[in-house]
């Protein structure tokens, strides 16, 4: 794992339009990062096509989900194109690849990078990667971390979205994000100040 250059490393949590990612693999100049939690659950196509590229998931993550992180202040330059190998679980390569912004971590990258990637051990959820193109099954992740295998319509498995940022363009977001964040407090205790407001009534124990 390359080093990154503008420092974030494996198992740091960052916020993206309010949702909590995990940075699991680094490149000099940009993360992959999971969401920390699942956003959902549903099925991975109602058709129940297991080819990600033709997925209702994949619609809805570079759909849906993408203008949502958008509105919510992300940078949408910061989200990368990258490619999602489409290799069946049995090795067969019918489904070739698909290039997205956002997608679902595969087996292989499950296999290679477990060790960065938060468990959860009370939810399964769903990978991109098919069991066969001669079956509609797709591999998910098991509440113990195992890979079992469930029909692409099954809406019971939760979503983890996957991304690629670029690093430059994340770490000028989150340091804006703080800042703001900080002149927000700032803006409170000043008007808390101003009508001899007591702090505690203003900033809550917990928040």
């Amino acid at each position: 794992m390359t080093e990154n250059k503008h420092g974030f490393a494996p198992k740091q949590e960052i916020k993206i339009g309010g949702i909590a990612f995990t940075i699991i693999q680094t490149a000099e100049s940009w993360v992959k990062c999971i969401a920390s939690e699942c956003i959902g659950e549903r099925a991975f196509d109602a058709q129940n096509r297991n080819d990600f590229a033709a997925s209702d998931i994949r619609e809805f993550l570079n759909g849906e989900f993408l203008k949502r992180l958008i509105a919510e202040g992300a940078p949408e330059e910061m989200f990368e194109h990258f490619n999602v190998d489409l290799t069946a679980d049995d090795g067969l390569r019918d489904y070739g690849g698909d290039r997205v912004r956002v997608g679902l971590i595969t087996c292989d990258e499950y296999r290679l990078l477990r060790g960065n990637i938060p468990a959860l051990p009370d939810t399964w959820w769903w990978t991109a990667t098919p069991d066969s193109p001669k079956n509609p099954y797709v591999r998910y992740v098991n509440s113990d971390g195992t890979l079992v295998n469930s029909n692409a319509w099954n809406g019971n498995w939760g979503v983890r979205p996957l991304c690629v940022l670029k690093s430059e363009i994340l770490k000028s977001y989150l340091d804006g994000d703080m800042k703001k964040r900080a002149e927000a407090v700032d803006m409170m205790k000043h008007i808390a100040a101003a009508w001899n407001i007591q702090p505690e009534e203003v900033f809550e124990e917990g928040r």
